[in-house]
């Protein structure tokens, strides 16, 4: 340690530390009113803390999970939409009050994370949360070299036993042929939901998510070698009347479809609708999107979901199932799998690489099949 006098009197000690990456020499300092011998031992003191304080800090092997899974939510949301940023945050800041962020990331172990895994009490999706984030927290942990591997990736989520209710929780994710015949009716029955109708009924044929459909335009379309582009989707982070397209959920989905007569209708009826609002309404504001309300504004997914639910409530005989904008995807796989359309070839028209959704209900239609096939046997 060595001290200097200032020209307003006081004294300021220094004192020499080894970087722990750079191995260069570094110091610090603090300034103090007197540079007596007990100063001086105070100086020593809190020139000791500070050099512990700022090693701990850039020293790898010391950082908290805490630490680490900030550095990793900040780099990670540069990666992602701000649909996807706005859907996880609520489960990061879950898991924050749920896990010991005050953990040495060198302590971590497989063990651990295993008994955290086994003795939270929360939904079986939350659960599937909270192990995404200390995957992806724990591979980020290991590329930026503060530990040699990832204990969360050997820690397993305990396999779900079938039951009857997900046979039937499964049921209820698509809807059976008579059913989406009701809705669409009772849908296409006022003017104030037909254009709602257009776009159920489009994604019950297409697959598509409402997102992308929402974001076709009509440069999207080859009508003559009939084929759609699936290319984006819109971002609703940022409101839906900016009209703001970007990337499809993930590479899977970047696709091109193709469109059945009935899609190739509706999309020409829509266009149709389109453009007689736009010459008859003053307040028509045309982003060059298909599937739009009267005003041109893309249709809402919040209002989608009212108005298909508010339809189902009026049917004489409602449809016990939550409906939502994903079920007339589901609905596609579900009639496609009952034909007996490859489970790949069902995938990549909806672009999917990998869902567990998907292939419930492919698995449910197949088991159903085969049922039908034992009762024809039987009845031979």
């Amino acid at each position: 340690m060595w001290i200097e006098s200032l020209p307003n009197g006081k004294y300021k000690f220094f004192e020499r530390y080894k970087d722990p990456y750079t191995e260069k020499w570094k110091r610090v300092s603090v300034t103090l009113d007197s540079g007596n011998a007990r100063s001086k031992k105070e100086a020593q003191k809190l020139l000791n803390e500070r050099i512990k304080e700022t090693v701990k800090n850039i020293q790898s092997t010391d950082a908290t999970y805490g630490q680490i899974l900030d550095e990793w939510w900040d780099f990670y949301q540069k990666e992602i939409k701000g649909s996807s940023i706005s859907s996880l945050s609520s489960s990061v800041k879950d898991f924050k009050n749920a896990f010991d962020l005050e953990l040495k990331i060198k302590n971590i172990d497989a063990k651990y994370i295993q008994k955290f895994l086994n003795e939270e009490d929360v939904s079986r999706s939350k659960l599937e949360r909270y192990k995404m984030i200390l995957n992806l927290t724990l591979d980020y942990a290991v590329n930026m070299e503060y530990i040699s591997d990832n204990p969360a990736r050997r820690a397993k989520l305990p396999k779900l036993v079938k039951t009857l209710e997900d046979l039937e929780k499964t049921e209820k994710k698509f809807l059976e042929s008579d059913e989406l015949s009701r809705l669409l009716d009772e849908l296409y029955r006022t003017d104030k939901t037909y254009r709602i109708g257009l776009l159920a009924e489009f994604m019950a044929y297409n697959g598509c998510r409402i997102g992308e459909a929402i974001a076709i335009k009509p440069e999207n379309i080859d009508f003559d070698k009939k084929v759609v582009h699936i290319h984006g989707t819109l971002d609703k982070t940022v409101g839906y009347a900016k009209g703001l397209k970007t990337t499809t959920k993930t590479v899977a989905s970047y696709r091109t479809v193709s469109l059945s007569k009935r899609e190739i209708e509706i999309l020409k009826e829509f266009i149709q609708i389109n453009d007689l609002s736009k010459n008859t309404r003053k307040e028509f504001t045309d982003l060059g999107f298909i599937f739009v309300t009267k005003n041109g504004v893309p249709i809402q997914n919040n209002s989608f979901n009212l108005a298909i639910k508010r339809a189902n409530e009026r049917l004489d005989e409602p449809i016990d199932k939550h409906l939502t904008s994903h079920i007339f995807r589901h609905t596609l796989v579900s009639r496609l799998a009952e034909n007996n359309v490859p489970l790949k070839a069902i995938m990549s028209r909806v672009g999917h690489s990998d869902s567990r959704t998907t292939n419930k209900i492919y698995t449910h239609m197949t088991k159903k099949m085969d049922d039908n096939i034992l009762d024809l046997l039987d009845s031979l």
